[in-house]
């Protein structure tokens, strides 16, 4: 916060800070089923239930001599450098018009790892404005963050903490593409210039498993010069510290987060967990991806072209339901995740496509997208008798009465001029196969050859 604050202000949030330590609203998830969420959910702790705490920082000065302005950056160095020693990843809330102002400074923050949450362009409380006027703060500020390289990646933490559990102020966020209102549980106070037993015995009053704590950079704040004896103490009282991207995720779904690298590998944390479709499956949505969990299959990544897929297919309420594995490579540069009731394909030359059922059965048993046929390029979609994949190099067909085979080659070109399914021939009866003068392919009503030594297609029909 500014260090201008009135005296309003200082006594609403200190007040606040007093009585409620720990906001409930953070137990539940947000209630969805893998659509955008109605509301911002309101984090005051992590969901953490041993003895972990989250460090963050407001961050917010624009005014003051050079003097001032040079202890307050000062400060921010010190910040930085005892959360480097200690190795903790923190939270910073920063105005836009910080980052407007010192984009140096909005970008080395993020470059060491620190979660950047918009805290408003210019600190106004967000409880007197219209609509429109808060989501140009939260719009000014994502354009000054991106100028300066950096993003909030939909965080906000309400200034002054005012109408931060204010249902409408909740859903205005949503509406702007903001999923995570990023409180907190306890404010040291330092930002009043609150000597250390001041702050010592906040922390032995407020500290709990999963909490968040918050401080502020700008002088006077007394936090920077105390910052090693609060991690110190916090420590002392045997707690460890989480990242604000762990704090807000949670079980199975934690743990495929940071076994495949955390932020470094799927970015933050976009939404809160999730119910995904029924009771007890989840999901979370990060900035380079989607996790999704069920008891069945575990907890599993879908991200890039594959998710753009899954997400039109309709996700876990498809028919393809929860990723049973991580995407994985494919041959020649592809890639691919499966799912309980088919897999996602991809290549730069086919795009994503989804394969499923029995033409996916006969499709690997041909070696899948390291085979002859290669990549899907396009879905499975309904022909004039059955169903049919196009592959990169030959269709599979199938139907209740014929099972699934591939035509392709000559044999396929000559197939769809006379209609395909809908031709005389019908769907296919067989793969192709050599005969004495070259290949054959079987359909219900007839036949195609092809001659190796003059290249024509005979159609016989029966």
């Amino acid at each position: 916060m500014d260090a201008g604050r009135s005296t309003r202000v200082t006594l609403r949030t200190a007040v606040l800070a007093l009585s409620l330590p720990a906001l409930t609203l953070t137990a539940a998830p947000a209630v969805a089923a893998d659509v955008t969420p109605y509301r911002a959910q309101v984090f005051t702790q992590g969901y953490d239930t041993s003895k972990v705490a989250t460090l963050t920082f407001d961050l917010d000065w624009r005014t003051g001599t050079a003097d001032q302005i040079a202890a307050s950056r000062a400060n921010l160095d010190t910040v930085l450098r005892v959360f480097a020693a200690n190795g903790i990843i923190g939270g910073f809330g920063m105005t836009g018009r910080f980052a407007d102002q010192n984009p140096a400074e909005a970008r080395n923050i993020a470059a060491q790892g620190h979660k950047i949450i918009n805290h408003s362009w210019s600190h106004p409380d967000f409880m007197t404005l219209t609509q429109a006027q808060r989501w140009s703060q939260l719009d000014r500020t994502e354009a000054a963050f991106r100028a300066a390289g950096i993003s909030s990646a939909g965080w906000f933490r309400a200034p002054y903490r005012s109408g931060y559990t204010n249902a409408a102020l909740n859903r205005d966020l949503a509406l702007r593409g903001f999923y995570i209102n990023a409180d907190w549980t306890f404010d040291t106070t330092g930002y009043q210039g609150a000597d250390w037993a001041t702050v010592s015995g906040r922390i032995d009053r407020f500290l709990k498993p999963g909490a968040i704590v918050v401080m502020h950079v700008s002088i006077p704040s007394s936090d920077p010069g105390n910052l090693q004896q609060i991690i110190d103490k916090i420590k002392g009282q045997g707690y460890a510290f989480v990242s604000p991207f762990q704090a807000v995720t949670r079980g199975p779904i934690r743990t495929a987060y940071l076994s495949a690298g955390g932020p470094s590998s799927l970015g933050a944390a976009t939404t809160g967990p999730m119910q995904a479709t029924t009771a007890g499956t989840e999901v979370q949505w990060f900035q380079k991806g989607r996790l999704y969990y069920s008891a069945t299959t575990g907890a599993h990544a879908v991200r890039g072209a594959i998710l753009t897929k899954y997400r039109a297919l309709g996700t876990a309420g498809s028919f393809l339901r929860y990723p049973t594995a991580g995407e994985r490579p494919g041959a020649g540069g592809g890639w691919y995740s499966t799912f309980q009731g088919g897999s996602i394909y991809w290549s730069s030359a086919t795009g994503a496509h989804e394969v499923h059922g029995a033409i996916r059965t006969k499709w690997l048993a041909l070696g899948g997208e390291g085979g002859h046929l290669g990549y899907p390029r396009s879905d499975e979609t309904a022909v004039s008798v059955g169903r049919a994949v196009q592959f990169q190099r030959g269709n599979v067909y199938w139907n209740s009465t014929d099972g699934a085979h591939v035509v392709r080659g000559g044999i396929l070109t000559r197939y769809l001029a006379l209609g395909g399914t809908g031709s005389r021939l019908g769907p296919p009866t067989s793969d192709e196969y050599a005969v004495t003068v070259g290949w054959r392919s079987d359909f219900r009503h007839g036949s195609l050859t092809w001659n190796s030594a003059t290249g024509t297609i005979t159609v016989v029909y029966r």
